[in-house]
């Protein structure tokens, strides 16, 4: 019975070590802790002198295996609770330039926060306008309005 709680042990920091190199998303880790957790109950109950350096080693990755586990559920809480931060969200209301003329009969471009995208319009604005995004389509065109029209 000693030999299949190492067994549980050696296992269980092969998954943990398994789950750096594979994208488990902490399924192998989870598992790892487990089998850890249950190979070690299993060596204090059939081993009644465990040394001392033993509970030393042991003791420490509890606390470790627990804060970690703790800190990364935390986090991934907190990612999952907070707001998207790409795609049309970021996009809708947001003001650029037009770094080309917008005619309602050709596409235009427009730069928002760094990026060059392709914008039209239902009337012309010209290069260097103010222009706020209104509405994106299903080829991710933004379709623009000139901000001093937008804001009346």
């Amino acid at each position: 019975m000693v030999y299949f709680a190492d067994f549980l042990i050696l296992i269980a920091f092969l998954l943990v070590i398994t789950d750096f190199f594979a994208m488990s998303y902490g399924v192998f880790t989870g598992a790892g802790a487990i089998l850890f957790v249950i190979g070690t109950i299993i060596l204090f109950y059939i081993v009644h002198n465990v040394p001392i350096f033993f509970i030393r080693i042991v003791l420490p990755t509890y606390v470790t295996l627990t804060v970690f586990v703790s800190i990364f559920a935390y986090l991934g809480y907190k990612a999952y609770k907070s707001k998207i931060k790409t795609g049309e969200s970021l996009l809708l209301n947001q003001t650029g330039e037009a770094v080309a003329d917008i005619n309602p009969q050709k596409d235009g471009k427009i730069l928002i926060n760094g990026e060059l995208w392709t914008a039209y319009s239902d009337y012309t604005i010209l290069k260097g306008s103010k222009v706020l995004v209104i509405e994106i389509d299903e080829k991710l065109r933004l379709k623009v309005k000139a901000q001093e029209t937008a804001d009346k």
